[in-house]
């Protein structure tokens, strides 16, 4: 018993001192179970009963730590009672024997909920195991009434006070019953038990589980039923309920998220930054990015000395009238602008029409764009003035931001939309080439 009890303090000093490989995954549960326990041993040979006829109850502690993704290492302990009581048809001995049996050790679980075969956070997973246990049992059978008689069992079934070839036996020996004390004690030992078990786990919640599970037990001993007719050992199976709570929960590390370092970082100079270079800081600048050249308000938006809606640096009429419409530069719009309006739009259509009734070549259109841009510089306006009116589902195509559409970026949309790198449609093209005649 010595060398057992320093063999199991070993294996709960290991438990408890092993670092984990994966220390966010750790678990420690602690368990209480009941059951009953079933002989499998010579007795059992040819019995008419079946072998779950005698099974007897018992009760189970254990406490789990879980190491890693897959193992668990277990220790537990048991107390409970074997019995069997023999009923064959070719002998009239009727053995029997019952046994107060106490096992404790180890046991090594593999988890199936491990994230390779099912995953962790699954409700129901099985698992197996395998250990190896101490086991105590005391032996004794039941072989006297209550007043002490021995049994003597009669070929008629009966149970009489004299055996059957006695002298004195008659038909009128006094019969008796067996009252299932088990007064005669047979053997007290120690040995080695080898606990296989399948169970099933049922996740009631985040810290209780439920398993059911079936254990069938090598033992290494022949006595316990005080029977040794054969070579082989006796074995018991025991199936059960447990319920476990989960001490130590599942810990999972979070990684830190890097420290910045704002040590080098100028808050004034933030503070103080003026993008647009209009004199007005950003943090009170209502119009950021005003060009360099244009005179704004206190908060950063360009001036509009007239108050037609057209910034005074785009404004080509700066005193115009109040209550008039203007254009895009801020002309007042007039019968004769608006006749010099249709004429050009005219003027474009019909060279438009006659561009491309001809072979509109990459020559005919640089051509047209360089008409384009010598008309707008000679009316003075501004190239982002004409873009800031450019549709907006147009102004992808203007790759260097100039405000124009030339023939290389324009024929780049009509290549992509055949090549389907754009989403441009059939009535888009059509819109960027009236554009493109309108700029």
């Amino acid at each position: 018993m010595k060398k057992s009890f320093s063999l199991t303090l070993i294996i709960i000093l290991f438990i408890f001192s092993v670092k984990a490989q994966e220390p966010e995954r750790n678990l420690l549960s602690i368990g209480v179970g009941v059951g009953v326990a079933g002989y499998n041993g010579e007795l059992l040979g040819n019995s008419t009963e079946s072998i779950l006829s005698n099974t007897r109850p018992y009760y189970n502690l254990s406490i789990e730590r879980r190491f890693g993704k897959i193992l668990g290492i277990e220790l537990g302990g048991m107390l409970g009672k074997l019995s069997y009581n023999e009923n064959t048809l070719d002998t009239i001995s009727y053995r029997n024997f019952e046994s107060d049996i106490k096992q404790f050790g180890v046991n090594f679980i593999f988890n199936f909920d491990n994230d390779i075969i099912m995953k962790k956070q699954s409700p129901f997973s099985p698992y197996i195991s395998a250990g190896v246990h101490l086991f105590n049992y005391s032996s004794s059978s039941d072989i006297k009434d209550e007043n002490g008689i021995n049994y003597h069992y009669w070929d008629d079934g009966s149970i009489r006070t004299l055996e059957q070839n006695s002298p004195d036996a008659s038909y009128n020996t006094p019969r008796t019953k067996r009252d299932y004390t088990f007064e005669t004690a047979l053997e007290t030992a120690s040995t080695i038990v080898i606990p296989a078990t399948f169970g099933l786990k049922w996740k009631i919640s985040e810290r209780a589980q439920g398993r059911i599970y079936g254990t069938y037990n090598f033992l290494f001993s022949d006595n316990i039923d005080n029977v040794t007719e054969n070579e082989g050992n006796d074995h018991y199976f025991n199936t059960g309920f447990s319920l476990h709570y989960i001490l130590m929960k599942k810990k999972i590390v979070e990684p830190k998220p890097n420290k910045i370092n704002y040590d080098d970082i100028d808050f004034k100079k933030i503070n103080r930054s003026d993008k647009d270079k209009d004199g007005v800081i950003d943090l009170k600048d209502d119009c950021l990015g005003t060009p360099w050249n244009a005179k704004v308000d206190k908060r950063g938006c360009p001036l509009d000395g007239d108050e037609d809606g057209v910034p005074d640096y785009m404004d080509q009429e700066l005193n115009t009238a109040e209550g008039m419409n203007v254009d895009e530069v801020g002309h007042t719009i007039t019968d004769s602008l608006l006749q010099a309006r249709i004429e050009e739009k005219n003027r474009i259509v019909t060279e438009r029409k006659t561009t491309f009734s001809e072979e509109a070549t990459t020559e005919t259109l640089d051509n047209i764009f360089a008409d384009i841009k010598e008309r707008l510089a000679n009316s003075k306006i501004s190239s982002k003035a004409i873009g800031a009116n450019m549709p907006e589902n147009l102004k992808a195509v203007d790759k260097d931001l100039d405000g124009l559409i030339s023939t290389q970026e324009m024929q780049g949309a009509f290549d992509g939309f055949f090549e389907g790198t754009n989403s441009f449609s059939v009535n888009d093209l059509n819109k960027l080439l009236d554009y493109f005649f309108e700029q």
